[in-house]
């Protein structure tokens, strides 16, 4: 089976599909892995609820990793050391602080100050730069 990394068009509906979770509580997104498979699966990608980013890689080909000559575009996934992850948006909406590229599910189950998803500085989540991927789909 071929796969293609997703269109500028999709990239942007993933994004798009992100940002409507704004506001949704931590527990009710589900892990950032699993937000980040919620949005994925607007344009159709089969997208398991807590996918980690082994699984989202290597097992079903969902994800490629970016090269270092490659530069992320709205709608990557941002992937830190620690396993969090989130999406790339390098023009948060009005009103967002604009150094705040991350947008992800952040929090702990069970912890009542959740942020659930917003944005964020990625600095918060490990100093380490993050690693970006790109969502691919069946080429055909």
């Amino acid at each position: 089976m071929n796969y293609r990394d997703v269109t500028d068009d999709e990239s942007r509906r993933i994004l798009v599909a992100a940002r409507n979770y704004i506001g949704k509580g931590y527990e009710e997104i589900g892990m950032c892995s699993g937000f980040v498979c919620k949005a994925i699966r607007t344009i159709n990608i089969h997208c398991p609820t807590n996918g980690f980013v082994k699984t989202l890689t290597v097992d079903q080909k969902l994800l490629r990793r970016l090269s270092e000559e490659e530069s992320p575009r709205a709608g990557d996934v941002m992937v830190f050391e620690d396993s969090h992850m989130g999406f790339y948006d390098p023009l948060p909406p009005k009103g967002i602080n604009q150094l705040y590229k991350l947008l992800s599910a952040m929090g702990k189950p069970g912890r009542k100050n959740n942020l659930g998803v917003s944005y964020g500085l990625p600095a918060w989540f490990n100093p380490q730069p993050p690693f970006y991927m790109r969502a691919m789909v069946i080429a055909g």
